[in-house]
């Protein structure tokens, strides 16, 4: 298999600088020549492997760049065979380098585009750089070679087109570079299409002379630009590599952006200003030419501005409704409930409606079928309530109504619901029927209490038979059974946002020193003390609480890491790991979401660590494969969390893209007295190597299993052996006393 060489910037730099000086030596032209010949057929071949092994992404634009260096490569063999040839026969090599030039802006074009480039603000960058690389072709290059005595109409035209055409490739180049300074390759094809650049305005400056067949030693750009084409194809990707690539937030006013507005404005209103002889005509175009480049800056910050009010203005939509039907999340539900109902006379009311067989439908058709289905049932909803009621969705297929009037009106409701919603739904793959259980409670006290006497009255619903409502009163209280009530408790915590997030650390085995924490959910309720998560959790999956929970958790976690950063507790690779449920995985925005809260607490991809189960492994459809690639190309990490405790299948990890895999604390907790334990430790280890996984090991209580953990080659562990989970305020004195520690140069005092 073809192996990308490890050589570090600086040596590739150095072996360009020896490529350069190695062709400049004093050697006779043909040599000069032959080495330049062998040099680009020679690149020109290892790209044809490269991209052929690799399969870059996108598909096929990476084999357009080595193409117009073919193209480039025949025009310039021919133009010396060609100067002097009567007719046509003088432009020989000319159809080529067009051709080239043509091949390469397509690839770039789409290369860019991939990347997320050609966006308003990087086009209007790139414009400007573009029309003052364009004033300073046509002044010192174009120009003066139409004066030139004996030229034909066709070398004129010609001698105008190459340094626009290079103006353009330019533009694409920047666009790329701006959109994703990030990717190496990209960075050394910038490289190589300057120095291409730069070779070409060599030959424009021999051109304005009247020479313009340059000598070999000109050609040295050229020779370069071909070497950095090669080093950029050896940085490419795998396409089913894990992508490591660390994606930058983008930023409309960075240094980079900045300097290239600066530089353009003012290299154009020099050159406008300083070419004598103008003519009434070229001063009325100089001026002209200052306008639509101020126009282009100024458009750019309206621009700018506007994107940043709709991304803020998308970002709370989100945070504030569901993402598959658009109608309010639970939050959102409750505050509209309060601004609406609170100021009106008489009594309101809370719908509780949950659908009986929908989860028939997901099994059936698939998550697809169902969502459409929700989608539905929502539009329904819209429908046959009243105009001034508020809909929302809180979780899964459970969706509540808020109205207000007196119980006959909202009992009718109930039944035109109960009724509207049985009625067949039409989906792409079948005709489905669904019907509903409602519970109906006052908004008397507070939604939380509401929505849990609601709740309560439609489990009676589903217990007498489904497909009807039942009303809340107070002899429900005493019917309801243990789980239910367990339940309905962990409705109450969620919706009073009782829940708490705590931190474990992740540290070196080899130092303790914490390279990260886990955020961990813990519920304290007010009657029975902490619950274990082992039993609320699932309970949470099982109702689809999971989702609205664990964005917030999300949300709560990156708070808490901007805060520690703030306060100089942590560094920047410090990693913050979130669990994500095999639900969260279903919604189609949850990258979106991701980015955008990182986005919003102005945190970079790599700060975070998504934990993915091993069930979510196995359900490896398209959708969910799509979602773990936009989380990775967002820089965010994923790891496999307690890996050991289900199917355990090591291939899956070949198939996502991991970045981690967590041990469970099963295979942890023997692997210091049982040589099985040790045996898998050992074999998950050596998987994980070859395909460049790292380790954290769970559930370290001793310094035995520290000590056999680090000798099998684990970098990472968490456990009771070093922190225990514990709330943001203690973890940040934790965090604290490490870095005390680590900045303290004072010797420790002896004592006596």
């Amino acid at each position: 298999m073809f192996q990308r060489p490890r050589v570090g910037a600086a040596g590739w730099m150095a072996a360009t600088f020896v490529l350069a000086v190695a062709y400049l030596a004093p050697v006779p032209d043909a040599v000069r020549s032959g080495g330049y010949g062998v040099l680009a057929v020679g690149v020109l071949g290892v790209s044809v492997v490269v991209v052929r092994r690799r399969r870059p992404r996108p598909a096929w634009t990476w084999s357009l760049v080595p193409i117009s260096a073919a193209l480039f490569l025949v025009g310039s063999a021919l133009r010396p065979w060609a100067d002097g040839r009567p007719g046509v026969w003088a432009f020989a090599g000319d159809p080529f380098s067009l051709s080239g030039y043509v091949v390469l802006s397509v690839g770039l074009a789409r290369l860019a585009r991939a990347a997320g480039g050609l966006r308003r603000e990087v086009v209007i960058d790139v414009l400007v750089a573009g029309l003052a690389g364009a004033v300073a072709a046509v002044q010192f290059l174009v120009l003066p070679v139409l004066d030139l005595p004996g030229r034909t109409v066709t070398g004129s035209v010609l001698a105008g087109v190459y340094p626009l055409l290079d103006a353009f490739v330019l533009l694409l180049v920047l666009d790329l570079l701006l959109t994703a300074p990030q990717v190496v390759a990209y960075r050394w094809l910038g490289g190589c299409i300057g120095f291409m650049l730069l070779g070409d305005l060599g030959y424009a400056v021999l051109g304005r002379q009247g020479q313009f067949v340059a000598p070999t030693a000109f050609d040295t750009p050229f020779v370069v630009s071909y070497f950095l084409l090669a080093v950029a194809l050896l940085h490419l990707p795998r396409r089913t590599s894990r992508d490591r690539r660390r994606t930058v937030r983008f930023d409309a006013w960075s240094p980079a952006r900045l300097a290239v507005l600066g530089t353009s404005l003012a290299g154009a209103a020099y050159l406008a200003s300083t070419r004598v002889n103008q003519s009434r005509l070229e001063q009325i175009a100089a001026f002209v030419l200052l306008c639509v480049m101020i126009g282009l800056v100024l458009a750019r910050a309206v621009v700018a501005v506007n994107g940043h009010a709709a991304a803020k203005v998308v970002l709370e939509h989100r945070a504030t409704h569901d993402a598959l039907t658009d109608l309010p999340g639970r939050d959102e539900f409750e505050r509209r409930v309060d601004a609406t109902l609170a100021g009106r006379a008489g009594s309101a009311w809370l719908l509780f409606i949950d659908l009986d067989g929908f989860k028939l439908v997901n099994d059936s058709y698939g998550h697809g079928a169902g969502d459409d289905l929700l989608c539905a049932v929502a539009g329904r909803l819209r429908r046959l309530a009243p105009p001034d009621a508020v809909i929302g969705r809180l979780a899964g297929d459970e969706f509540v109504v808020a109205v207000s009037g007196d119980l006959p009106a909202a009992v009718d409701l109930a039944g035109e619901l109960i009724g509207g919603l049985r009625t067949p739904v039409r989906l792409p793959v079948a005709e489905v029927a669904v019907s509903a259980s409602l519970g109906v409670a006052e908004l008397a006290t507070s939604f939380a209490v509401a929505l849990r006497e609601a709740d309560a009255a439609m489990y009676r619903a589903k217990a007498h038979g489904r497909n009807q409502f039942a009303i809340w009163d107070e002899s429900l209280r005493m019917q309801i059974g243990d789980e239910v009530e367990f339940e309905l408790d962990l409705r109450s915590a969620v919706a009073e946002h009782t829940l708490e997030v705590h931190y474990q650390a992740v540290v070196s085995l080899a130092t303790g020193s914490p390279h990260g924490v886990e955020a961990l959910l813990r519920w304290n309720h007010p009657l029975h003390g902490p619950i274990s998560p082992v039993r609320f959790v699932p309970v949470l999956e099982e109702t689809g609480l999971i989702v609205d929970v664990g964005r917030r958790v999300l949300d709560t976690a990156l708070t808490d890491l901007r805060g520690w950063r703030d306060q100089g507790l942590v560094t920047e690779d410090f990693v913050l790991s979130v669990n994500v449920s095999p639900r969260q995985l279903l919604d189609p925005f949850f990258a979106d979401t991701v980015g955008e809260l990182l986005q919003a607490h102005r945190l970079e991809g790599p700060a975070l660590m998504l934990e993915i189960t091993e069930t979510s492994m196995l359900q490896q459809d398209q959708q969910t494969m799509r979602l773990l690639d936009r989380l990775r190309s967002l820089g965010v990490g994923l790891a496999v969390d307690d890996f050991g405790t289900g199917y355990s299948a090591l291939s899956y990890l070949r198939n996502f893209p991991v970045t981690r895999v967590k041990v469970d604390r099963s295979l942890v907790s023997g692997v210091d007295r049982n040589i099985g334990d040790e045996e898998v430790l050992r074999a998950v280890v050596a998987v994980s190597n070859a395909l460049e996984l790292a380790i954290t090991a769970e559930g370290v209580e001793t310094e035995e299993q520290r000590e056999v953990l680090q000798r099998l080659g684990v970098g990472q562990g968490q456990g009771w052996l070093w922190h225990r989970a514990q709330p943001v305020a203690d973890t940040a004195q934790y965090l604290a006393s490490f870095r005390l520690v680590a900045v303290d140069p004072r010797p420790a005092l002896k004592a006596d």
